[in-house]
């Protein structure tokens, strides 16, 4: 696992290697995976393997991280967990992510600006500004203002006949 998180790394010729390999530790800790420095990607679980994949997108020091569907394929509360996470990982880098998903609780949950697209061709159709207090939790999906930030994305993306109806 630490040589996969470490991939980045390589491929872009980053050095000292030692410095990168310590701060490799470091992000497999904090998403929770010390003591799998040696572990295959086989051998892992999918929320593993996207806490590796989250690892992985941080070793180096881009100023954006870009994330697409990133928990799409997992099972409802390994997502939950995952987003968890996630929010948890930003308050403690302070990067940016652009986080791409069609699943709208999870956008409105993780999100300080929401940018709904149209179908193709894709264009901005909307950005929605998230207006709730941080640090945020699960909790959060039964408050009225959720709802509110859901239903009103939720319309935007409905068909003009079904948004009339």
């Amino acid at each position: 696992m630490l040589d996969n998180v470490l991939l980045p790394v390589e491929v872009i010729g980053l050095r000292p290697r030692a410095a990168y390999r310590e701060k490799a530790r470091t992000l497999l800790a904090m998403v929770g995976l010390a003591g799998f420095e040696d572990a295959y990607p086989r051998e892992l679980s999918g929320g593993m393997q996207q806490r590796a994949a989250i690892a992985r997108a941080l070793v180096y020091d881009s100023s954006v991280l870009l994330m697409d569907e990133p928990f799409a394929a997992l099972d409802a509360m390994t997502r939950e967990e995952l987003n968890l996470e996630l929010l948890r990982i930003w308050q403690a880098t302070g990067r940016t992510i652009i986080f791409v998903t069609h699943n709208i609780a999870e956008a409105v949950l993780l999100s300080d600006r929401i940018v709904v697209m149209t179908p193709r061709p894709g264009q901005v159709k909307a950005v929605i500004e998230v207006d709730l207090a941080r640090p945020r939790s699960l909790a959060l999906l039964g408050e009225p203002r959720f709802g509110q930030l859901a239903a009103q994305i939720r319309a935007l993306l409905r068909p003009p006949a079904q948004a009339a109806a």
